[in-house]
């Protein structure tokens, strides 16, 4: 837990960060709320996966947690991969250098897969069934490429139920109750075909997640590896908010190293596909208050940032927890008696709040809120619901200085958007 707790950013680290953002005028007036992302922490996460797992495995980072053009391309210098949910995030990678690609998209077209297969930039595609796979093997595909499958094992894992995608009747991957159809494919097909498994994201059930692993590697095993290509385990690993329990990776590989021994021999090329555990921590977002209404019993505050940017936290109430402090026009923490706090954004509907019921200090409309843990899935999942202006983001660098990572967006840009 310590190590875990020792990868956020804390409060008082966070305020001096902002600070160093306003004095080095990087904010105009027009920036009532911003994001903040520290590279400093991604390099920490990058280096705790190949620590805790054999130097020959290759990674990769889920595009769909941060897509921000910068911080892919950046992720291609580590000497990581890129693993794309759709055609475009393939695109995105393609332009950012990846190491290598992998393109896991549960409806890919037919045009989009002829584009791919000729890819000069190493790609990896796992079919969604068994029906594609067929398709892929019939493909005149470049020496670049390599093709697999996504096997659902028919788990219902512990975590969130819009989280889990293992479970029968999902949309996701070929059902390991036709491992006879996949092995007879496989046999037929004449090429080695790849496993791919993902039962879910964020959860904190190791033993669950590893189980699910072993389902594909025991049928890998059946079949025979000189078959395979490679397994890719997918990603899911939970990120670490501050409030719950938590997992170690190293409990992760070692458990992985006890139930599927073989996919740490070298014998098997090893893939992985980690998204928001890279991004969480290194990220938080900072609004002003534009309002504050004091009732006897509790304050409702109005942010610059809700629903837009916050999906998940605000129609899964309660769910999505993050860590918050209010600091001053000075950036200061705030530090006085707590109160009960809603925390509404700035959008014209009632279910429009990123928190509700929670203890914060008492507020004024000069305040600022800080928002942590938010690198992943957080502007990536960005709504255009009322056409508000996507926010600046600021990286921070190895060495700790602030720099425009991303530009406030304009209104021409929305208008574009919507013309």
């Amino acid at each position: 837990m310590s190590s875990a707790k020792n990868l956020l950013i804390s409060l008082s680290s966070a305020a001096e960060i902002a600070r160093k953002i306003y004095h080095n005028d990087l904010l105009d007036h027009h920036d009532t709320a911003f994001v903040v992302y520290d590279f400093r922490r991604l390099h920490e996460k990058t280096n705790l996966v190949k620590e805790a797992f054999p130097i020959f495995w290759n990674h990769a980072v889920a595009i769909k947690s941060n897509p921000l053009h910068k911080v892919i391309e950046h992720i291609g210098t580590q000497g990581l991969g890129l693993e794309a949910a759709s055609y475009e995030e393939v695109w995105l990678a393609q332009q950012s250098n990846a190491h290598f690609i992998i393109w896991d998209s549960p409806a890919k077209t037919e045009d989009e897969i002829s584009k791919v297969i000729q890819s000069k930039t190493p790609v990896i595609i796992n079919a969604n069934s068994l029906e594609e796979l067929k398709f892929l093997t019939r493909q005149n595909c470049s020496e670049n490429t390599r093709i697999g499958l996504r096997i659902n094992p028919l788990m219902k894992l512990s975590s969130l139920s819009s989280m889990t995608v293992g479970a029968e009747n999902s949309k996701f991957g070929e059902p390991i109750s036709n491992s006879n159809s996949i092995k007879e494919l496989i046999a037929d097909c004449g090429m080695k075909i790849g496993l791919h498994v993902h039962a879910s994201s964020q959860n904190l059930q190791l033993d669950e997640s590893v189980l699910a692993i072993k389902k594909i590697y025991d049928l890998a095993l059946e079949i025979g590896f000189d078959k395979i290509s490679y397994i890719d385990i997918g990603g899911g690993f939970p990120a670490f908010y501050g409030f719950e329990e938590t997992a170690a990776l190293s409990d992760y590989a070692n458990l992985l190293h006890e139930k599927c021994p073989r996919l740490f021999d070298e014998s098997i090329d090893v893939y992985t596909e980690f998204g928001r555990f890279y991004h969480a921590n290194a990220g938080f977002h900072i609004s002003k208050i534009n309002e504050v209404k004091s009732f006897s019993d509790q304050q409702t505050l109005t942010i610059h940032l809700g629903a837009d940017m916050f999906l998940r936290e605000s129609y899964q109430p309660g769910v999505w927890k993050h860590r918050l402090a209010l600091i001053n026009h000075d950036f200061e923490l705030i530090a006085c008696e707590k109160t009960q706090t809603d925390i509404g954004g700035p959008l014209c509907f009632g279910g429009d709040y990123i928190a509700k019921n929670i203890a914060l200090s008492r507020a004024s409309s000069h305040d600022y809120l800080m928002i942590m843990d938010t690198g992943a899935n957080s502007f990536a999942l960005w709504s255009m619901h009322c056409s508000r202006t996507f926010p600046k983001v600021i990286g921070i660098d190895d060495l700790g200085n602030p720099f425009i990572l991303k530009h406030r967006q304009t209104l021409e840009d929305i208008a574009r958007f919507w013309s």
